[in-house]
């Protein structure tokens, strides 16, 4: 039977508190206190995949880094328009890495031994 979402935080973080802490560095926000208590109002669940798709955009160099990445897929000759630029600027991290799936960009994981 799998975990829930309760347990796993316990099982991986020790706490909820210790797993908001992970968290806030890698949303790459200025405003940890705000950051923070929104976090802490947070179910569980959401704060695992809040978790997850943060790990899964440092893993591509952070979120300037994937938006690069992403203008280089969508537009290959260098020409990308403002709107496009102004849209995955304001895109949260979970549709920035949709918008790099559909643009045919690599989701494999690294091997880094976890």
């Amino acid at each position: 039977m799998k975990a829930s979402p309760l347990q796993q935080v316990h099982e991986k973080f020790g706490s909820r508190e210790k797993l908001v802490e992970k968290i806030i560095p890698l949303l790459e926000t200025g405003d940890t206190d705000d950051a923070k208590s929104a976090l802490m109002g947070t179910t569980n669940k959401k704060l695992l995949r809040i978790y997850e798709t943060a790990i899964q955009v440092k893993e591509h160099g952070g979120r300037k880094n994937l938006i690069e990445k992403l203008t280089t897929l969508r537009y290959p000759k260098g020409n990308p328009d403002d709107g496009f630029l102004k849209s995955a600027e304001e895109a949260t991290q979970k549709r920035l890495l949709e918008m790099y799936r559909q643009a045919g960009g690599d989701m494999t994981r690294p091997a880094s031994g976890k």
